[in-house]
């Protein structure tokens, strides 16, 4: 297995084979961790399975809510059920397959990692370059973006419904190309009259029969508005959690997955005898491999100690989102973390990167615990993570047909306490991935159309 699974534009190699094998290990996902350690173990002689993880350590005293980190062992009812396997990994491996060049293949990663969770690409591409990195032409992001949009299901990576409507029929290979001409002038011209249920003003604009108007509004309910919820379905692979999160009568314990602590130790028997052997120039492959060996074992153990670290910590911080759910999430930075357990920002960013957690309210990514500070517009502060949850919940029980416009949520947030500009309240909806209270409504007349039969002139 390679170990730089996401290509990068221009990196710096200023690290030492050693450290960077540290870091690469660090951000792997469990699936990519058993998968390099299974390979190592059959490619180096020297290496073999190291012992099983040791018994839960006892529960540290003095802790309001204690919090044990090195466990590999369950209670034989305990629910370790799996969490779907991440939309961009599915994404990313498809891309990672294909023939396109390196730079083509980072862009690819930059864009995925910016999809909503409808599958669009909101953002602007330039918005999507981090700092300090060369100018990108527009051309290579269009590029990157079409290979994304060919390897996916189809409509991911679009801008907007139509545009995720257009991908999704030009991907439909059996349609007769008459109806799919059609298909794509109604998508582009008439869609947001569809919607709002004029169908017979649309049948006569584009002087359609019965008939055909019948099939082409059959075939548009057909499509998906939302192409990037495919990828939750059940028959796809399952993420392995990192840690369990359980409570343990008052106590709450985070305990680590025994797949999540692959353990490898250089061969007990014959490292002694090999290793004069490997000093001599004659056996610079062998001296190569025990020293790959080692660093192995040392990055694993390295891992296992970071990234439970980290989990504790993030437990013991945000204890009050295993209380109440969501709305107990308080902020919490990369920077708190990092000058809490003296570690770099970067390593952090590694640790959390790919790792999730089993908790009361499901498998949860290490970074959905991750918030800014919010400042409110008259003082004080709370988690913009709580703030985000308050615009969903309000979206969520809206009335489908009177959609909430931003001005709406700045008004309810308000009477909730919650003093913002409508400004952040429309960027919190943006991250959200959430459309526009127009585009909703657009949807949500849509979705009534493809709920009931068709009887156009009706």
């Amino acid at each position: 297995m390679k170990l730089e699974m996401v290509p990068q534009l221009h990196m710096q190699q200023t690290l030492s084979q050693r450290l960077q094998q540290s870091a690469q290990i660090l951000q792997l996902s469990v699936q990519e961790l058993q998968t390099l350690v299974q390979d190592s173990l059959q490619d180096n002689p020297l290496l073999e399975p190291g012992p099983e993880p040791a018994p839960p350590a006892p529960i540290r005293e003095g802790l309001s809510h204690p919090v044990s980190s090195e466990s590999a062992h369950f209670a034989d009812n305990y629910d370790t059920s799996k969490a779907i396997r991440s939309r961009d990994e599915q994404i990313l491996d498809h891309v990672r397959l294909s023939r396109a060049s390196e730079r083509c293949k980072a862009l690819c990663a930059l864009i995925v990692n910016a999809l909503d969770d409808n599958g669009y690409l909101r953002d602007h591409f330039e918005d999507l370059l981090p700092a300090g990195y060369e100018h990108v032409p527009l051309s290579e992001w269009q590029a990157a973006l079409a290979l994304i949009q060919s390897l996916s299901v189809p409509g991911t990576g679009a801008h907007s419904l139509p545009d995720a409507l257009r991908l999704q029929i030009q991907a439909r290979q059996s349609l007769d190309p008459v109806l799919k001409q059609r298909l794509l002038k109604l998508v582009s011209t008439e869609l947001p009259t569809l919607a709002q249920g004029e169908w017979a003003q649309v049948q006569s604009r584009q002087n359609l029969s019965d008939a055909d108007f019948h099939q082409a509004l059959r075939e548009l309910q057909s499509l998906d508005p939302n192409p990037g919820l495919a990828y939750l379905e059940p028959m796809r692979q399952a993420i392995t959690p990192d840690v369990h999160v359980y409570r343990d009568g008052k106590h709450w314990r985070v305990l680590a997955d025994p797949r999540s602590l692959p353990r490898v130790q250089v061969h007990q028997e014959y490292a002694a005898t090999l290793e004069q052997q490997a000093r001599t120039q004659q056996n610079r492959p062998l001296h190569s491999a025990l020293t790959q060996a080692r660093w192995l074992a040392e990055s694993l153990a390295m891992r296992r100690s970071t990234v439970c670290r980290v989990a504790e910590f993030i437990v013991r911080h945000q204890i009050l989102f295993f209380e109440l759910g969501e709305q107990g999430l308080q902020p919490l930075r990369i920077s708190d973390l990092a000058k809490e357990l003296d570690l770099h920002q970067s390593t952090i960013s590694r640790a959390t990167a790919n790792k999730y957690m089993s908790t009361p309210f499901g498998t949860l990514s290490f970074r959905h615990f991750f918030s800014g500070e919010l400042e409110t517009d008259f003082g004080g502060s709370c988690s913009t993570a709580l703030v985000k949850e308050q615009i969903r919940r309000l979206i969520a029980s809206e009335p489908e047909r009177q959609p909430l416009s931003d001005v709406d949520l700045h008004q309810a947030l308000r009477q909730n306490s919650v003093e913002l500009s409508k400004r952040t309240v429309t960027k919190y909806r943006l991250q959200l991935g959430i459309p526009n209270a127009r585009e909703r409504l657009q949807r949500a007349r849509l979705r009534a159309v493809s709920g009931q039969d068709v009887h156009p002139l009706n």
